[in-house]
């Protein structure tokens, strides 16, 4: 992650392999994070470091993603806001326990 936010800070991209998933950082994309299931990974965009506890709400939602989701082989909307909802709730209880 350190390498992660050292890309941020010099707006540079950045892709890196954490316990296998892929994470990507780019600075121009235009929202927190993205789930990439193909890569089994996700790209984190500049939001995603506009504070800590944004950082660990944006990992938190794209891990529970990559691993509940069935939207791998295709995707409603009413899916993918299920999913999105699920995942944002995920992500707020467990941010609530980290330090």
């Amino acid at each position: 992650m350190a390498e992660l936010a050292a890309a941020h800070g010099a707006g540079e991209s950045l892709t890196v392999n954490v316990g296998g998933r892929m994470i990507q950082y780019e600075p121009g994309l235009p929202a927190s994070g993205m789930t990439v299931f193909g890569e089994n990974g996700f790209v984190l965009g500049r939001e995603a470091f506009s504070t800590n506890a944004e950082l660990n709400m944006t990992v938190l939602h794209e891990l529970y993603r990559l691993t509940f989701s069935e939207a791998a082989g295709g995707v409603s909307g009413q899916l993918a806001a299920q999913e999105t909802q699920a995942a944002a709730s995920f992500a707020a209880r467990a941010a609530g326990q980290l330090p």
